[in-house]
């Protein structure tokens, strides 16, 4: 069977967030291991992001259930020389553009993205060397009433 339109947006961010890289205009490579709903990222695959499908709220209207998705993006890097904040905010600044950078077409299924909040998150070991960001997103799009595989 085919995938709703939810899973085709949610796979097209993944294939975005693997250019997430410093040849892409980027700070950091966080493209390099990217992730769907993981809860462990080793810290050999640093720097790394990880993509965490939300709940949705629907309205219908005309036929069409319009959809709102939440999803978080989280982003881990090594310190090495750099002030843990300053490299929270560069992943920050680079969450937010590879999410929502209007010049950059992810996909046709979806309205409207917006950034709804984030900034520093705690990363579970006590190491100095590792930093993270979490950012939240609000994903728009439509579908059938009835049928989730069709807009």
């Amino acid at each position: 069977m085919a995938d709703t339109i939810r899973e085709q947006i949610i796979a097209a961010y993944v294939t975005r967030l693997a250019s997430w890289t410093t040849g892409n205009g980027f700070n950091y490579s966080c493209g390099g291991t990217v992730g769907r709903a993981i809860s462990h990222i080793e810290d050999s695959d640093l720097p790394a992001c990880n993509l965490v499908p939300g709940e949705e709220e629907a309205e219908q209207r005309y036929g069409q259930n319009v959809c709102q998705m939440d999803v978080k993006l989280e982003a881990f890097s090594k310190i090495t020389t750099e002030n843990r904040s300053k490299v929270q905010e560069k992943l920050l600044g680079d969450a937010i553009k590879i999410m929502t950078d209007p010049s950059v077409t992810v996909t046709t299924k979806i309205e409207e993205i917006s950034y709804s909040g984030g900034g520093p998150a705690s990363v579970e070991k006590s190491e100095n060397e590792i930093t993270a960001i979490s950012a939240r997103f609000r994903i728009k799009y439509e579908t059938l009433i009835g049928n989730p595989y069709t807009q």
